[in-house]
């Protein structure tokens, strides 16, 4: 310890993390980028969505069913959109830890009272989706005739919430930023106003 400063834990010390291993993991493995970071519970998550969404599509192409094109379409453009994701939030997580890193600031924020919910939270999503997973490849004869019967339902009823969440999501930026921009705009009138 020189001069009041540990050196052992000084951020001379500490190693950044190298963005072209982090986007090399996450490449050729997706959520292993995010290991290698330090995000082992995002990581994992990319795992387990990326085995779901596979096993679902080779359940549901295996199945002698009828079943909706377009079902099948959604799930085949979910693997590509995980794994893409995945990719850029590693190079975005690298941007942020080296950061945290270079500024010695820690990563965990000090008392959080419901930090404890989102581990608890985690290991259910994790337990729902090995279900899931579980369920696909016993190929139960109940859920053929669920998805035979309400598949291009379910379908059409994810592509409109989706598209209805989209629509919401983009008025409500819209109106703040007209509204934001109505405010300054007379916030800047009453105050010249005054003068």
């Amino acid at each position: 310890m020189e001069g009041g400063i540990n050196m052992a834990n000084s951020p001379s010390r500490l190693p950044l993390k190298r963005k072209f291993i982090a986007v090399l993991l996450a490449a050729i493995l997706p959520g292993f980028g995010h290991i290698y970071l330090g995000l082992a519970q995002k990581g994992i998550q990319f795992i387990a969505l990326l085995l779901l969404d596979i096993t679902a599509l080779v359940y549901f192409t295996s199945q002698g069913i009828q079943i909706n094109l377009p079902f099948l379409g959604l799930l085949a453009l979910l693997v590509p959109v995980i794994y893409f994701y995945n990719v850029y939030d590693v190079l975005q997580s690298t941007d942020w830890i080296n950061e945290h890193i270079r500024a010695y600031v820690p990563f965990k924020k000090k008392n959080r009272p419901y930090a404890g919910l989102r581990g608890i939270s985690f290991g259910l999503l994790l337990i729902l989706e090995g279900t899931v997973i579980c369920i696909l490849l016993l190929r139960p004869y109940w859920l053929r005739n669920v998805v035979s019967f309400w598949g291009g339902y379910l379908t059409a009823f994810v592509c409109l919430l989706i598209g209805i969440l989209l629509l919401t999501f983009q008025g409500i930026r819209i109106y703040r930023a007209l509204h934001k921009g109505s405010q300054e705009k007379t916030g800047g009138a009453i105050h010249a106003h005054k003068n």
